[in-house]
């Protein structure tokens, strides 16, 4: 079967003009350091974005953004030898002192007032301490015949004699026994640190 060659025609193509390219989020981000021991860094996004500075002394300062259901809030803050400090436009305000608010009343309680139980005891223990004050204190007596011994008379049971006790009379000194030299013994139990004497 041979059938005859059939000649086709390629239609004419028409190309169009290429198309932009479509515009993605741009985010970015950088850092840098010196040997001073400076830095800086920061990035961008379509959410938030950050930079920050410190330097070689412990200083910080930077700033932050995002965005929220709020909108969009920036905060700044530095740290230093001052401590921390931060402003922004969503951080909560305390509230601002007005003198012209009511104060809240005072409570003046009535004095406590004894009752006569409690006034008689501190007459009573009044009028006791004033008499013990006003009382001439007696002097010791020393003399030679004050202070003998003598036995307690609550203790005559056996243990102790119930008659008073005698002055006890001093033994002329006994003969020494014979002596000898002492021997001085040095034991060194860490050279240079602990040495430990014995006399024999």
């Amino acid at each position: 079967y041979a059938a005859a060659p059939v000649a086709y025609a390629a239609a004419p193509v028409a190309y169009a003009a290429a198309a932009a390219p479509i515009a993605g989020p741009v985010s970015s981000q950088f850092q840098a350091q010196d040997e001073f021991g400076n830095v800086a860094y920061g990035y961008q996004n379509i959410n938030s974005a950050k930079q920050e500075q410190g330097n070689a002394y412990g200083g910080v300062t930077g700033s932050y953004t995002y965005a929220d259901e709020a909108g969009v809030h920036t905060v700044n803050y530095v740290a230093d030898d001052f401590g921390f400090r931060v402003a922004g436009d969503n951080l909560p305000v305390g509230p601002v002192y007005n003198p012209a608010l009511p104060v809240a009343p005072v409570h003046l309680a009535a004095p406590v007032v004894d009752t006569p139980e409690v006034a008689e005891a501190k007459a009573a223990f009044f009028a006791a301490y004033e008499a013990e004050a006003s009382r001439t204190k007696r002097s010791a007596q020393f003399g030679l015949g004050a202070f003998g011994p003598t036995a307690y008379a609550g203790l005559a049971t056996g243990l102790l004699p119930a008659a008073p006790i005698a002055a006890a009379a001093y033994a002329a000194p006994a003969v020494a026994a014979p002596s000898r030299e002492a021997i001085l013994t040095t034991i060194k139990l860490n050279p240079g640190h602990a040495v430990f004497y014995r006399v024999d």
